[in-house]
């Protein structure tokens, strides 16, 4: 029957979808058009060009086979449906009772298969991805011992096939549906016996070819269910277990086989008009998968494998640890004994200054208020984000604290207009930098500033001669630079310093087209209307450093922070970017999924020009050189990196973090330790503004136990499951050429040593120390003590805690105190020395006495009621508001404390 449209009404209601149709096309088109003039204007056209055009390709390669397929069954469904109107009268629709028009069903005929074909095609071409790593599969060289198979397989080539396999699935079952509802709804299944007998031949063999369709499709689901079992848990190993081996795998074989057998069944019912075979055979199917599928497998786990479980799932838990530690990259992490003895001394304190005059005491939440108070100047500034770098400064390694100052998100209300927010208030500008070391704070308790102001001044050495930043870590929406107005550039006294910008960031606007084009994109008519607007101007998007990224190389994961570099007088971003997988075979994945994952590549973002440069760190991973071979050009190799950025890479918090969690539990080798969980370690705990959270990975500037050179690293201390003693300690390496090692020094299991909690605990037991600080927090004062800190030095263990105070009056953050502890020994001084000589005994070159410890004759016990005097005094003048008379006191208790003399209780 043709497929002509009966009706005049339906001519315009097909041309309506049409013209939706056609619109929806132009639509993407012109977006596509502007990410291309970006991505060319970047240098990534090449980019852009492969995965649109793989797009289009996926997208043709599914839409053209399924319309035919879903318009042949259109086809067959109006021949059937205009048979039996000749033999039974017209055709009625089941729900309503009433005769359905003949062009509705011939409309329904051309408009599903369209609808489905659009549907699926659209969502493979959403596939571009996986079509990639299926395309440029790489081998990982690593079999995995169930199947034989090389990881590669099921990191690049098992999910796309996996993504077929569902699509034929919904394809299946959606036609067999269409079939199913047509007939039911025009009354040919309630009227079966009233059909001749050659137009119920017709209909059981087209539901039974779609039904074969769908059986062939779901019997390879179960043959790729096989595959399945290397990335899923059962019991108590990930990936397959004993269970797994012996029965499920078989099991899966016998489904996949029953599905063939089914397949004959159906087609062999249909050729023969035996309509109970398929009935019988498919009734025999489930009732095998129900029994196979569902019910062997727990049953065996049950009783079989349940009681002798550890026997029979050791040699599959190897696998699971092999392949974990591999997929994580743990298998490069060194393990060290770390004795953490507790008899360090004052001459090895000061041979380790280099250290301890690097070690951090400013938490970035005060810090960052610190410089808001201090460096934003202006209220169109913004500090977002406080980062951790070390600096060669006046001849000597520091480690220091740095933000950049960016333009707040929002103008104030009075100067929010779209001349200001876009062609006026284009970029941020410089930053504020700071030394984290112990000596250098000022003496009111703010950080002693390396860069600070508009413009720039810089210390130590450091030069900054483009200090705007077009392209930050918060930068939303869009700006027109290089317009008839110039730019406002930083405030200098009462005025302001306005310039053009410079650099080749952006898409130049030169054309009349372009301008429509970006104003319909970013929905702004201004940019084509606006007379300020040049064909010089141009239009930056996409400012922000990990959307720009993520836009020139969606196929990489990337690091949630960022970070700002000095160098060469300009600013720079590194942006941290990982290649991952959720398939590797026998690896246990993260709480997100991945259970594979590489930081195989640093990408450079110039803060002014907004060039983007991607160099790879690890040319050995199998997923990058997949990317690699499919984008040729698009990355570099890290020797091509200008030194003085190489010098500032850092191993990133988020992949030392998912390590770390990984290892706390696969650092057990030995299948029966790890199957009892019986050395399982946890991140130590602390106390921050009075709540306990996990400590979280921090950098540190020190030597390493035996080593002479400062190391930048990044650790974290760990504790058993469970407890809150130390246990170990985990450190990464960021400065080559040891870049990228890890380390893990592990602590005596014989002997207990305080994890930062019970330093924690230790702190709040000391009566002094309590003491000082609720005197602080009654005075209209709030007092924050600081992240503790674990510093490893000459295999012991030293804990460092900075105490702040915020006046309620102004909300600045001052660092008055610094808390030291080392065994059992505490002290809260003004500064790191002056705490490390009290813990240490060599206060001011004294006697070498300890807190804790009595002096020589028992004078202790001559000073304590002093003390106490001058305290109640003091909390006395508190409450009466005498301040004059509480200075006073508090001063006396200070000389007393001076003296050194003083017990703990």
């Amino acid at each position: 029957m043709p497929l002509s449209i009966g009706k005049p009404g339906s001519k315009s209601w097909v041309a309506v979808a049409l013209a939706l149709f056609v619109l929806a096309a132009v639509f993407a088109l012109l977006g596509w058009t502007v990410e291309w003039l970006w991505m060319d204007e970047l240098g990534f056209a090449s980019v852009f060009w492969r995965i649109r055009l793989t797009q289009v390709g996926l997208f043709a390669a599914l839409f053209v086979p399924v319309f035919a397929y879903f318009w042949a069954n259109g086809v067959v469904l109006q021949r059937i449906c205009a048979a039996a109107e000749d033999e039974t009268g017209p055709w009625i629709v089941q729900s309503a009772g009433t005769p359905a028009p003949g062009w509705a069903v011939r409309a329904a005929g051309l408009l599903l298969p369209v609808v489905v074909a659009l549907v699926v095609a659209v969502s493979f071409a959403g596939l571009w991805d996986e079509y990639t790593r299926f395309a440029f599969a790489q081998a990982f060289g690593a079999n995995e011992p169930i199947l034989g198979r090389d990881a590669g397989f099921y990191v690049f080539t098992l999910p796309f096939l996996d993504e077929i396999q569902d699509r034929l699935v919904i394809i299946a079952l959606i036609a067999v549906a269409a079939h199913g509802l047509t007939y039911h709804q025009f009354g040919m299944i309630r009227g079966w016996k009233t059909l001749n007998e050659a137009l119920r031949r017709r209909i059981f063999r087209t539901i039974a070819f779609n039904t074969a369709f769908f059986l062939v499709a779901w019997g390879w689901g179960y043959y790729l269910d096989r595959f399945h079992l290397l990335f899923e848990t059962t019991g108590a190993v990930f990936g397959p277990g004993y269970t797994d081996v012996n029965v499920v795998l078989p099991v899966l074989g016998v489904m996949a086989g029953a599905s063939v057998a089914l397949i004959a069944v159906v087609v062999g019912g249909a050729a023969a008009n035996k309509m109970q075979w398929p009935l019988i055979g498919c009734v025999s199917y489930l009732l095998l998968a129900a029994v196979s599928v569902a019910g062997a497998p727990a049953l065996f786990q049950l009783f079989v494998v349940k009681p002798n479980e550890l026997e029979l799932e050791k040699p599959f838990l190897e696998h699971n640890i092999a392949f974990t530690r591999r997929a994580f990259d743990l298998e490069r992490v060194v393990e060290r004994s770390y004795p953490a003895v507790t008899d360090l001394t004052l001459g090895q304190i000061r041979d380790n200054e280099d250290t301890l005059s690097n070690v951090r005491l400013w938490d970035w939440r005060p810090l960052r208020q610190t410089y808001k108070q201090m460096q934003e100047i202006r209220l169109y500034y913004e500090f977002y984000n406080i980062d951790v770098d070390r600096y060669q400064l006046d001849g000597r390694l520091r480690q220091v604290l740095l933000s950049s100052r960016e333009l707040a998100e929002n103008l104030p209300d009075q100067a929010d207009t779209w001349v200001n927010r876009v062609l006026q208030y284009t970029h941020g500008y410089g930053l504020a930098m700071s030394l984290a070391a112990h000596d250098d704070v000022t003496g009111e308790g703010v950080p002693k500033l390396v860069v600070r102001d508009l413009p720039p001044v810089a210390d130590g050495g450091l030069s900054i001669d483009q200090p705007a930043i077009y392209y930050g870590e918060q930068m939303p929406g869009y700006r027109v630079v290089n317009s008839r107005l110039e730019e406002f550039d930083h405030p200098r006294g009462d005025a302001n310093v306005y310039a053009h910008y410079a650099g080749s960031g952006g898409v130049p606007l030169s054309s009349w087209w372009r301008r429509l084009l970006f104003a319909w994109n970013r929905f702004d008519v201004n940019i084509a209307i606006s007379d300020y607007i040049t064909p010089q101007s141009r239009i930056q998007m996409w400012r922000e450093v990990a959307d720009r990224v993520h836009r020139i190389a969606p196929f990489l994961e990337l690091d949630s922070d960022p970070y700002l570099v000095v160098a060469n007088g300009r600013l720079y971003w590194v942006q941290d970017a990982y290649t991952v997988a959720e398939s590797y075979p026998y690896s246990e994945p993260l709480g997100g999924g991945a259970n594979y994952i590489r930081n195989s590549v640093k990408v450079i973002v110039d803060a002014f020009e907004g060039s983007v440069d991607f160099y790879t760190i690890d040319e050995a991973d199998p997923i990058l050189r997949a990317y690699a071979a499919a984008f040729p050009g698009i990355f570099k190799p890290l020797s091509a990196m200008p030194s003085t950025l190489k010098s500032h890479l850092r191993y990133p918090r988020d992949l030392f973090t998912a390590q770390v969690r990984k290892y706390k539990r696969y650092h057990m080798q030995i299948p029966q330790v790890f199957y009892n969980n019986e050395d399982l370690w946890t991140l130590s705990r602390e106390k921050y503004g009075g709540k306990l959270a996990p400590m979280q990975p921090y950098y540190i500037l020190m030597r390493l136990p035996g080593e002479t050179r400062l190391q930048f690293l990044l650790m974290i201390p760990l504790t058993p499951e469970g407890k809150d003693n130390m246990i170990a300690w985990m450190g990464a390496r960021s400065d080559f050429p040891n870049y990228g090692e890890l380390i893990a020094y592990k602590f005596p299991k014989e002997r207990l040593i305080y994890g930062p909690l019970q330093v924690e605990a230790l702190i709040d037991q000391d009566t002094l120390i309590s003491r000082q600080l609720s005197l602080w927090d009654q005075r209209g004062s709030k007092v924050v003590r600081g992240n503790i800190f674990v510093i490893p030095i000459n295999h012991s263990i030293l804990y460092v805690e900075p105490v702040y105070l915020i006046a309620e009056i102004n909300d600045l953050p001052q660092l008055k105190r610094v808390i030291v502890a080392h065994g059992n020994k505490v002290a809260m001084e003004p500064t790191l020395n002056e705490a490390l000589r009290v813990v240490f005994g060599g206060r001011d070159g004294g006697s070498g006495r300890m807190r804790g410890e009595p002096a020589a004759g028992g004078e202790t016990t001559t000073i304590l009621p002093k003390i106490r005097e001058a305290v109640e005094k003091a909390e006395a003048a508190l409450k009466s508001g005498d301040w004059t008379t509480f200075g006073t006191a508090m001063t006396e208790v200070k000389r007393l404390l001076d003296e050194g003399e003083v017990p703990d209780n």
